[in-house]
């Protein structure tokens, strides 16, 4: 295992850069529960307002349909553990720092959690070269896959969706479209300069994220299908697929009323539609607010004592 690593590593290009010896710094240390604290905070935040006994009141009962919930929230920590145990042959601990980093990205700043899960793997990981490079490729070629699985299905739907009058203009959606292939023209043209990993390792990761978003999507449709089955799980289905490209069009603004509206188009049952929608956002930030608790907590807890001064 650890020749399989090393031959790995060795396969990066030259621009990613050197490991720096992890000094343990004044500060350093502070690193992990500052964030846990932070995430308390948040959370602290919105539970102050949160009507539990309305949730209780709409959601399922069904045990499939919490199954189903509890793989769907995985599907990304999931797949990120399969990239990195093959890039890294990170332990199974790596699953924890995933679901922070995960979190960290949901509650705090988009890409903190990239920051501390680089952070993790300096001091857990052995490796020969920095963990930066491959952690930024990862990352990279998550927006690169998402975006291009869009361009691909708005070429395909496109000429359905010009017959419902949605509020989407074309100047908008044109104008989204024409940053998403930009952005995509980029980073194709510049991956050599971009990119640190082998162009088997970057295929390999591409794949992984390709099917990540089928299975998120197909899984979003079950559970949607499981809330109202009177709606065929095909519908849920286009549903599924026209959330992610709307997620994905950066110049567009209400972007839950025009899917919302589309929704309602497609399925019917107006009121149904916007309690369930509710319903699984509200779900997914209790999620990330139990699972945040939960991980800040266990930090905070088994923060060893320190010795002495750091160097």
């Amino acid at each position: 295992m650890t020749r399989q690593i090393s031959a790995t590593l060795d396969s990066a290009a030259p621009n990613d850069p050197l490991p720096l010896p992890v000094r343990q710094h004044s500060w350093w240390v502070w690193i992990t529960p500052a964030l846990s604290i932070a995430i308390l905070a948040i959370v602290a935040w919105h539970f102050r307002t949160f009507d539990f006994q309305q949730l209780i009141a709409v959601v399922p009962k069904s045990p499939l349909f919490w199954g189903v919930f509890v793989i769907y929230y995985m599907t990304g920590i999931v797949f990120d553990f399969i990239i990195f145990r093959w890039l890294w042959g990170i332990p199974l601990e790596g699953m924890v720092a995933l679901a922070r980093k995960n979190v960290s990205n949901q509650l705090l700043v988009d890409y903190l959690g990239e920051a501390y899960f680089y952070s993790w793997a300096r001091k857990k990981v052995k490796m020969t070269t920095s963990p930066f490079g491959a952690v930024k490729d990862v990352a990279i070629l998550s927006a690169f896959v998402s975006n291009i699985v869009t361009l691909v299905m708005m070429a395909m739907v496109y000429p359905f969706a010009r017959t419902f009058n949605l509020g989407l203009t074309s100047t908008a959606l044109a104008a989204s479209v024409g940053v998403i292939t930009l952005i995509s023209l980029i980073v194709a043209l510049f991956s050599k300069h971009i990119f640190s990993l082998s162009k088997g390792q970057l295929w390999g990761i591409s794949a992984l994220h390709a099917v990540r978003l089928i299975v998120s999507n197909v899984l979003m449709a079950v559970l949607w299908s499981i809330a109202l089955p009177q709606v065929a799980l095909g519908w849920w289905l286009v549903l599924a697929t026209a959330k992610m490209l709307l997620g994905r069009l950066p110049l567009i603004s209400n972007k839950d009323v025009i899917f919302a509206a589309f929704a309602v188009l497609v399925v019917g049952n107006d009121k149904e539609i916007q309690i369930l929608m509710a319903l699984m956002a509200t779900l997914m930030l209790l999620t990330h607010l139990l699972v945040g608790a939960a991980l800040a907590i266990g930090d905070l807890v088994t923060l060893p004592p320190r010795r002495g001064k750091a160097d």
